[in-house]
């Protein structure tokens, strides 16, 4: 009887060991997927709830933080979602990366009903601790914060232990430093700004003198400069490796580290620029 030994490659035998498991678990792709549509959802009633609600919280329109949070969540959402593809098999599949998807999601979908609900009470949702309930849900919140940061660090890992595509080096490089730093920056930004009254500093105590839209501060120092470059390093940065891929292929391998240098160097700057209580643009 003869006996045929088939040799294989490692990488053959690494792609047939994954057969079965290279397609992403159904809870991981449609997690982000889910909760980008439910905040894209939500965005445009609130929207036309701003334009028909005259009403003011600190001298801005109450329903421009709930707009704010559902744009960001959703972008937040939506740029996990286009970089699940670059992640290996054995990643996507994953249980840790499962868990802390549908955390994020789960944390994201109770802050975003909580800050809705205040707003439309007339009360504030961030350091609000007025009643024994707000004192009860202002900390939860913050831990549901972590819990979408922290999911972005574990995303930002596993990109980063993946094999690296053709023609996509630079972009899963800074995806992976904006991912990780961006979700490191953001939980030191955002907790010292939490740990204090307010997100001004200097300046009137009052948000009526912001940006239009964004609402920074322009009379005095505003935390949240920082910490929304802090948080959209996870689209900056990939944004960047996605033109330098673009542009100059695969030479430079430090070129993103580079950038992520830069960037971040520039984040710091607007922390303490808010700290000494200098607006981002002074009008």
């Amino acid at each position: 009887m003869n006996i045929a030994i088939q040799t294989l490659s490692p990488a053959a035998a690494w792609t047939g060991s994954q057969r079965g498991r290279a397609t992403p678990d159904n809870s991981v792709r449609s997690t982000p997927v889910a909760v980008t549509s439910a905040m894209l959802a939500l965005l445009l009633p609130t929207v036309l709830a701003s334009g028909m609600d005259e009403r003011t919280l600190n001298g801005a329109n109450l329903w421009l933080k709930p707009i704010h949070f559902e744009f960001a969540l959703a972008i937040n959402f939506a740029t996990l979602a286009l970089l699940l593809p670059m992640l290996s098999p054995a990643w996507q599949t994953s249980r840790a990366l499962r868990w802390s998807l549908q955390a994020a999601g789960f944390s994201a979908l109770l802050e975003i009903f909580w800050i809705l609900s205040e707003a439309a009470l007339g009360r504030a949702s961030h350091f609000n601790v007025a009643t024994p309930l707000e004192v009860l849900l202002y900390p939860l919140a913050g831990i549901g914060s972590l819990l979408i940061v922290w999911s972005s660090g574990v995303f930002g890992y596993a990109l980063w232990r993946s094999p690296l595509r053709p023609g996509a080096n630079h972009l899963r490089r800074g995806a992976a430093i904006g991912l990780i730093l961006g979700s490191v920056v953001t939980v030191v930004v955002a907790g010292f700004m939490s740990a204090g009254h307010s997100h001004l500093v200097g300046g009137p105590q009052t948000d009526a003198f912001g940006l239009p839209f964004l609402g920074w501060a322009t009379r005095g120092g505003d935390l949240r400069v920082p910490h929304f470059f802090a948080t959209h390093a996870i689209q900056a940065l990939p944004i960047a490796g996605l033109l330098a891929d673009r542009l100059i292929g695969t030479r430079a391998t430090w070129l993103m580290p580079m950038v992520a240098t830069v960037y971040f160097s520039a984040v710091f700057g607007l922390f303490v620029q808010a700290l000494m209580g200098i607006p981002l643009i002074r009008l």
